[in-house]
């Protein structure tokens, strides 16, 4: 598992409304979003800096050719700087960042799997929303030529040197940006959270308030502790103070299986073959935070080996549609591939 961080503000600190950062943060991570703003929303002044000269010397020297290309290229630099950014930094243990995000060590941290949310925003390998950029931290800024572009280069390269790329001051940040062709806030895959660490100077009761929001997911928390010999900072974990709470559920799909598979135009034999299987599947998947509802259920044949799909349409709706897609093991029991 990749675990990625994101510092949030303690008690104290007020957005540009006068509210409190702390609760608008615990709200946003009880309602299992993500908020990812434009890169002007982000604390580096410097933020995108790249040379493009070369490009633009490129397409003065052919310009009763290259009008179409110049408006290609600026529509591509102008989508990558309206795209948003998910910044998390790969270190916990930071006292920097502990200090500048978190508010002087009295917030906390929230754990993420970054391949489990990457995949509650990108869940469809054929239709990319999602790019995942660990920062380079360069003392000079980068230089941006044709071939970066296709079919020598791609969009991963353009972004790594447009938004990608930072000075090296930052480097103790050891940040990993999700950049998303969208801004604004996010669902997310609740599953995609895995801890809260609690800052060396958070109030008790602040704690509480936390794990009481958060009561019945399963996660682990954690408290940062001072080694007074060493100025470094460790992860201690600590108890959940609920750990009777109801489990957690954040989302129910009801479904008709019999409809499922009409609309999946399956055969006789394949409705009576597979029907409990489905349903088995289904089951697995009905909680997923990010469905709406399921509209079909089929079967294909590679080489003879079935494969069961079940399509559902998203709440995000970003994409519209989903596709689960399960394998039959030897003993007739499902399970789910990508």
């Amino acid at each position: 598992m990749r675990k990625g961080y994101k510092y949030r503000s303690g008690i104290g600190q007020l957005d540009k409304d006068g509210q409190l950062l702390f609760h608008r943060n615990v709200k946003t991570l009880v309602a299992n979003q993500i908020y990812l703003p434009l890169k002007d929303g982000l604390n580096d002044p410097a933020e995108g800096f790249f040379n493009d000269d070369s490009i633009y010397a490129f397409l003065d020297s052919h310009k009763k050719h290259s009008e179409l290309v110049r408006k290609c290229y600026n529509d591509v630099i102008a989508k990558i700087h309206s795209m948003g950014i998910y910044s998390l930094s790969t270190n916990i243990t930071n006292e920097l960042l502990w200090a500048h995000y978190a508010s002087g060590h009295t917030g906390f941290a929230i754990e993420y799997d970054i391949d489990y949310l990457k995949k509650s925003l990108n869940f469809n390998k054929y239709f990319q929303k999602l790019f995942d950029l660990e920062i380079s931290y360069v003392n000079k800024v980068p230089t941006l030529t044709m071939m970066d572009f296709p079919p020598h280069g791609n969009i991963e390269r353009i972004l790594k040197k447009c938004i990608g790329t930072k000075s090296k001051a930052w480097e103790y940040e050891e940040e990993i940006r999700l950049v998303f062709d969208a801004i604004g806030l996010f669902d997310i895959d609740y599953r995609a959270i895995t801890g809260i660490y609690f800052g060396y100077r958070m109030e008790e009761s602040e704690i509480e308030y936390i794990m009481e929001q958060l009561k019945g997911r399963g996660l682990s928390y954690y408290k940062m502790e001072l080694d007074t010999n060493s100025y470094c900072f460790t992860p201690v974990k600590i108890r959940d103070k609920f750990p009777d709470a109801e489990k957690y559920v954040a989302n129910v799909v009801d479904y008709n299986i019999e409809d499922l598979m009409i609309c999946g135009m399956l055969s006789d034999d394949e409705k009576a073959l597979y029907r409990d299987l489905f349903i088995q599947a289904i089951e697995s998947i009905k909680n997923d935070p990010n469905v709406e509802s399921f509209y079909m259920v089929t079967v294909s044949y590679d080489e003879g080996i079935p494969l069961l799909k079940i399509f559902a349409y998203t709440i995000a709706g970003v994409p519209p549609i989903r596709a689960f897609q399960f394998r039959i093991d030897n003993n007739r029991n499902i399970y789910q591939i990508d």
